[in-house]
């Protein structure tokens, strides 16, 4: 596919994201990858989700009515596209892509941030990782998310590998 969209002059690529409808993920992958400078979709953990590092202009092509089978996700009651902070689509990458099998997918609006406590993972198999601490289950859990978008929830980090943000600021 030929992108005919004119990139305006200074325009910056950055992470949005995708939900793809019917179990298309392939298939739009193949259709947009000459738009997009990269495409990742988080099999493991939500396979219908999907996130492209493009331009805005790029986005806006892909949005058009010929791609019946995606919804690009919005700024809350906008239709603006959301775009993704640089390190938390990091994070999230390196967190999803880890061969943890106790993860799992949480409601990113049943997630209170204000009462975790900001950490660093700095031992492990998520050493570098950073995001919040929540009890499941009775273990204490590191919460990785995309506002908005996803939240995922790691297997049991002992406290050991844990070092507080909260005071970095």
């Amino acid at each position: 596919m030929q992108n005919d969209s004119k990139k305006p002059e200074n325009e910056c690529a950055g992470w949005y994201a995708l939900k793809v409808f019917y179990n298309r993920t392939e298939q739009v992958r193949e259709q947009i990858k000459g738009l997009a400078q990269e495409i990742y979709i988080p099999r493991r953990i939500i396979s219908s989700l999907m996130f492209v590092y493009t331009t805005p202009s790029n986005l806006e092509y892909i949005r058009k009515d010929r791609y019946q089978s995606l919804k690009v996700y919005t700024q809350p009651g906008e239709r603006k596209p959301f775009l993704i902070p640089e390190r938390e689509m990091e994070v999230f990458k390196f967190v999803t892509g880890m061969e943890d099998k106790k993860m799992t997918l949480i409601d990113p609006d049943a997630v209170n941030y204000k009462t975790g406590q900001r950490v660093r993972v700095t031992g492990g198999i998520f050493e570098g990782a950073e995001g919040y601490i929540k009890r499941i289950k009775g273990d204490k859990r590191l919460i990785v998310s995309i506002e908005g978008v996803v939240a995922v929830a790691t297997s049991y980090i002992p406290s050991i590998y844990l070092e507080n943000l909260e005071n970095d600021a």
